[in-house]
């Protein structure tokens, strides 16, 4: 393994991987300073990833990059606002290895590609384990969504299914993988059970590689659909908990209609895991939980085909966060993932 090379070739390197050719990319990278001109207010937000927290040694560098700008632009899904431009901040050991470096930065461009993203810039710096910062730009929309719009009476609504992402996440730790052909692979390379093999690879994809729902937070912005919204990153219950205290509510979420995973519970039994636990408090599925004005229902029911949509609940006066399986009401505990306090077992 050679060392890395000094900064200033390294930067040069990362230049040459994420070159702009942009009309608003007045200065990219490589001064002291970018300078674009997004032409209207800016949201703006910034995640952090580092090693031994968010991802282990050995991890697979590319999908990390994928992912560490993928979580990023979820933020600003959830506020409706289109990317255009990231900022990449690196620490890396002394020891790393420079192919580790060319791999994450393909896997980042490669988002930054699909959703067009122009990366004007960051920093490196050593640090004795691997640190990602990320912070990214988007274009605000001229009424941007918030934890704090919602009121009583607005229909809860969330996308995707629930409980996918804990279940990769689960594996990954477990040492699960996806080979080259995407296929899941456990400790020595072994296949998957052929029952599970299909719904594993899955559900670890899910969870190396999210896709943001950019597109849906877009629609709901520009055509009023919603009134709050935020993603779906610390479990679905954590972040309810968030937007009803921001939006000064309570709510009443239905067991039944839940989107968990059709094959979770499949998969589960493989990896000692209990479905409703990983739906409700597992975190990094990323969809979008929003409210929804009755008046608007039906306008968001027609998107459900395309964006997996699910009315889960409703919003009340009431402060208390249940859930509800018929008659019976059980408090919905504010849990879930939080950098600062012991995870909750699943």
């Amino acid at each position: 393994m050679s060392p890395l090379p000094p900064e200033d070739v390294l930067v040069a390197r990362l230049a040459t991987v994420f070159k702009a050719r942009r009309r608003d990319v007045l200065v990219p990278i490589g001064d002291d300073v970018a300078v674009v001109s997004p032409g209207g207010p800016v949201a703006v937000t910034t995640d952090v990833l580092v090693e031994g927290e968010d991802f282990r040694d050995g991890w697979d560098p590319e999908r990390l990059g994928r992912k560490a700008l993928a979580v990023n632009l979820s933020d600003l899904a959830a506020a409706g606002a289109p990317p255009l431009y990231a900022l990449l901040t690196l620490g890396l050991p002394r020891e790393a290895d420079p192919s580790w470096l060319e791999a994450f930065a393909r896997g980042f461009r490669s988002v930054a590609v699909d959703f067009g993203v122009a990366v004007v810039g960051g920093d490196l710096t050593r640090s004795p384990v691997t640190f990602v910062s990320v912070t990214v730009i988007g274009r605000s929309p001229a009424s941007p969504l918030l934890r704090s719009g919602a009121s009583p009476g607005d229909e809860l609504w969330v996308s995707g299914t629930l409980g996918v992402a804990a279940a990769g996440l689960r594996a990954r730790l477990a040492g699960w993988d996806l080979d080259r052909q995407g296929v899941a692979r456990g400790p020595a390379g072994r296949l998957a059970p052929e029952r599970y093999r299909v719904a594993l690879s899955r559900m670890l994809r899910h969870q190396l590689e999210p896709r943001p729902m950019v597109d849906l937070g877009v629609a709901l912005a520009e055509r009023g659909l919603a009134t709050a919204a935020i993603d779906i990153s610390d479990g679905l219950a954590r972040d309810l908990h968030r937007l009803c205290r921001a939006s000064g509510c309570g709510a009443v979420v239905e067991l039944e209609a839940l989107p968990v995973d059709s094959e979770l519970s499949e998969v589960a039994k493989l990896l000692g895991l209990k479905p409703l636990p990983a739906a409700l408090y597992g975190g990094e599925d990323y969809g979008l939980l929003f409210a929804v004005s009755p008046g608007r229902s039906a306008s968001v029911g027609r998107l459900s085909g395309r964006y997996a949509l699910r009315k889960i609940g409703i919003l009340r006066e009431n402060p208390e966060i249940v859930l509800a399986a018929g008659p019976r009401h059980e408090p919905l505990p504010d849990v879930g993932f939080d950098h600062f306090a012991e995870a909750p077992g699943a």
